[in-house]
Formats: structure tokens, C-alpha cells, sequence
């Protein structure tokens, strides 16, 4: 559970600055949100960014502005430019992709850091890669697996308890859940993504959720957080007929689907 409390340099910032060396081994990437390139102070919108799930942490930056992807590590801090055959997408998720990062250890970058970002420059192009804002206000599971893609993996690595399952597939009334969380938040990434699993596996049913991204505390206020009294993060609060019925918060969301099913059990049918 993750407290809400100021960032003045995101998380996802931190995981790269921190993380160990990566090897030579095949590494598994995820398309990401939660980074942008820039160059000239600009988003370059043609970008892709992929990252690491589990660290180390390593980046695969797909831009217009080389031929090449750039892979990027961390400790020690490097990028350079590698061939797009060992960059292999996986044929079951367009979203994943796994590269072999062994071969010539050329085509380098110049590499520094300028506050959150982290700057490349080579051949007279800087490109920097920085955390993106944060997402806020509410979405769908649609809108919010489309902006944070690494949710999705995260949800394809969760199995739910399946006897809990069955009693939310026999939930009949219907039922809201809204989920409180932070983009920039390292436990929600954990731990929303189980919930996503869940949901995803009782499509059929009258449970349905939303998502509302907050701020960091250091940033502008969150009346709808605030409305909620919601000072960890993630919360999700179940509700029926407009009437709070339980939370999920700390240890509930290691099993969410558990919790879910021992609050909705009795009005199970």
C-alpha cells in the first residue's frame, strides 16, 4: 500500500536511475505510458517506449529520429543504437516484445541526467526520456489499459482464486466499483493490475469499475479523493444502489478477487 505523499522526482524515474546492470540475457519489454521521448523540448508523438516489468530496469525507445531502436540501461547508465532484428515483438501481444541485447557494444550515446530526465545525445540529435504526467480523473479499463499498457501484462501474469471467481460470476444486482490510484504510484502498478484480471474474468456479470487517477500530494488537490477520505493508494470502494458496501485496501489487494467475493457473497444467487 502506498501512502499519498509528495514525489518531487517520479518513482518511475527512480526504478531507472536505481536499478542494477542488465546482462546478456533475452529481456521481456512492455510498451509503456509511464515515459515520453522529447526532443527539442518537445514529445516526439511517433515515439514508442518500452520497458522492463520485473528489474532491472532497461528502456527500448522506438523513434523516427534514428534507424535504430536505442536501448537504454541503467547501472551503469547507457543508450546506444541496436539492430531491430534482436528486437523480436511477441505474436500473442502486440504490446510486448523481447530483445537480445548481446552483440556488438557500439553505436553509444553520450548519457546524462537534467533533473527527471535522462538525456541522449549522438550524431546532433539530444533525445530525452522523462516520466509522463500523471494520469488523472476517471476511465474506463478501456481508456486506462490503452494509456498504461504495462497494466495489461501485469494483469496476464495474475491467476485469481477461481472459487472466488465463481461467486462473482454468480452475483446478480448490480454492482460499482471505483478504483482510486496513482500512475505514478509503484504499488498500484502491482496491485491494480490483479483487479484488472478479475474484472476481465467476469466480463459477463453486472459488476462493473471505473478508475480514477490522482495527483501526487505535491500537485493540485483531488476533490473526488478528498470526497472519499482516500489517503493510500490503491482504494477501490465497492458500491451498490449508490450505498458504500466495503473497501479494498492493504492486504485485500494481494487476493482482490477474495475480498470482492466476501462482500458480495450473501446477495450472491
Amino acid at each position: 500500500m502506498s501512502r499519498v505523499v509528495p514525489h518531487p522526482v517520479p518513482w518511475a524515474l527512480l526504478v531507472l536511475l536505481a536499478a542494477p546492470s542488465v546482462g546478456a540475457a533475452p529481456l521481456e519489454l512492455v510498451a509503456t505510458g509511464q515515459f515520453r521521448v522529447y526532443a527539442k523540448g518537445s514529445v516526439v508523438p511517433e515515439a514508442r517506449v518500452y520497458r522492463t516489468i520485473d528489474p532491472p530496469a532497461a528502456f527500448l525507445l522506438e523513434t523516427p529520429l534514428f534507424d535504430r531502436p536505442v536501448y537504454v540501461t541503467t547501472a551503469p547508465r547507457s543508450a546506444r543504437l541496436i539492430d531491430p532484428a534482436r528486437c523480436i515483438p511477441d505474436v500473442e501481444d502486440k504490446d510486448v516484445l523481447r530483445l537480445d541485447a548481446s552483440g556488438p557494444q557500439e553505436a553509444f550515446f553520450a548519457v546524462h541526467v537534467e533533473g527527471p530526465r535522462l538525456v541522449m545525445e549522438r550524431d546532433g540529435v539530444t533525445l530525452a526520456l522523462a516520466p509522463s504526467p500523471p494520469v488523472l480523473g476517471e476511465r474506463t479499463l478501456g481508456e486506462l489499459l490503452a494509456q498504461l499498457p504495462e497494466y495489461r501484462r501485469g494483469a496476464a501474469r495474475y491467476t485469481p482464486d477461481r472459487r472466488a471467481l465463481d461467486t462473482l460470476r454468480a452475483v446478480g444486482e448490480p454492482t460499482e466499483i471505483l478504483v482510486f490510484f496513482g500512475s505514478w504510484c509503484p504499488h498500484c502498478e502491482r496491485a491494480v493490475p490483479r483487479l484488472i484480471r478479475v474484472l476481465e474474468d467476469i466480463a459477463t456479470t453486472p459488476i462493473t469499475a471505473t478508475f480514477h487517477g490522482v495527483p501526487p500530494e505535491s500537485d493540485l488537490p483531488d476533490p473526488e479523493a478528498e470526497r472519499y477520505g482516500v489517503t493510500a493508494l490503491p482504494l477501490a470502494v465497492v458500491c451498490r444502489h449508490g450505498q458504500e458496501l466495503a473497501r479494498l485496501s492493504g492486504e485485500h489487494w494481494e487476493t482482490p478477487e477474495r475480498r470482492l467475493a466476501a462482500v458480495l457473497r450473501p446477495t450472491a444467487r
